[in-house]
């Protein structure tokens, strides 16, 4: 009987381990924006963060990388920072930060590819690379990939384009890993700058082809809005956009979750808002907000 009940107790414990979030979060030019001449307001960031419980999390635009790590180990002790060495033009680093007592990292790289599809790429030119980590749960020893990404921005034709080129590259990276490894579990996840996604324009039809085709799931296409910007009016009302997303295996999805808007999209439910409603995580730490998920 008490081997029974400990066999039990085991089970339900690794059961509720099995769990994990995965996420991704655009912090605006961490840890200072020139453009904008505001720095990070890292008290309110550590809150965003602490209240995800993320267990990896895909970052972009970190500007700061020494700042940022020692940022991590000082506000979040359990979690580890894997961060692109180059960031492109703009030096805007990406990849991921872990919770390590729930998972592992067992390999990161960049590819380059992305900054200038079809070109040899340059670490600080063009676009950001691709961040690519290869991670392990620790209570059930699943292996899956996360893919980091910031793809061009704009809604000109030639930044449609180079996006076209961008989701390309990914899915020939994706083949590849799945034909070379014997993991299954994938992730795609960041800012894809899809501008046009909430008027189901161009941008919409174009990752929702790429999502059939790699055959993965996008758990933020129910979402009202993952950012917000001034609208292209000056009438004190910042505007909701959905730019960034969340594609997973359905093989990693073991329930019918989908992706939460968290920070300043879940504090006024994505509709249009004033700065003032928006509040501190939207004017000094991004105009985008943490989107999240629970895969198992």
């Amino acid at each position: 009987m008490k081997n029974t009940l400990a066999a039990l107790a085991l089970l339900s414990s690794l059961t509720a381990h099995a769990a994990f979030t995965i996420g991704a979060y655009n912090i605006r030019n961490f840890d200072y924006d020139e453009r904008y001449r505001i720095r990070t307001n890292k008290p309110e960031l550590a809150k965003t963060l602490k209240s995800l419980n993320a267990d990896v999390l895909s970052v972009e635009e970190v500007v700061n990388r020494p700042e940022f790590s020692s940022f991590i180990s000082s506000n979040l002790p359990t979690y580890k920072v894997a961060v692109s060495e180059c960031g492109g033009a703009h030096g805007q680093h990406l990849g991921f930060i872990y919770n390590s007592s729930t998972v592992d990292l067992l390999s990161f790289n960049e590819d380059l590819s992305m900054s200038e599809p079809g070109q040899a790429g340059g670490c600080n030119s063009g676009s950001r690379p691709l961040a690519i980590g290869l991670f392990q749960v620790k209570a059930t020893k699943q292996k899956f990939y996360g893919f980091t990404v910031h793809l061009k921005s704009g809604n000109d034709p030639e930044s449609s384009n180079k996006r076209l080129k961008q989701f390309e590259i990914l899915k020939k990276t994706v083949k590849e890993l799945k034909a070379k490894t014997a993991v299954a579990d994938f992730y795609i996840a960041g800012d894809m700058n899809t501008t046009e996604y909430l008027s189901r324009g161009n941008d919409y039809k174009v990752l929702t082809k790429v999502v059939g085709e790699l055959g993965m799931v996008d758990l933020a296409q129910n979402l009202a809005c993952s950012a917000y910007w001034w609208g292209g009016t000056d009438d004190g009302r910042e505007d909701p956009s959905l730019l960034d997303h969340i594609l997973v295996t359905p093989s990693l999805r073991k329930n019918s979750n989908q992706a939460q808007a968290q920070a300043h999209c879940k504090k006024v439910s994505c509709r249009q808002a004033s700065l003032e409603e928006l509040g501190i995580s939207y004017e000094s730490v991004s105009d985008h907000c943490p989107i999240t998920v629970t895969v198992q």
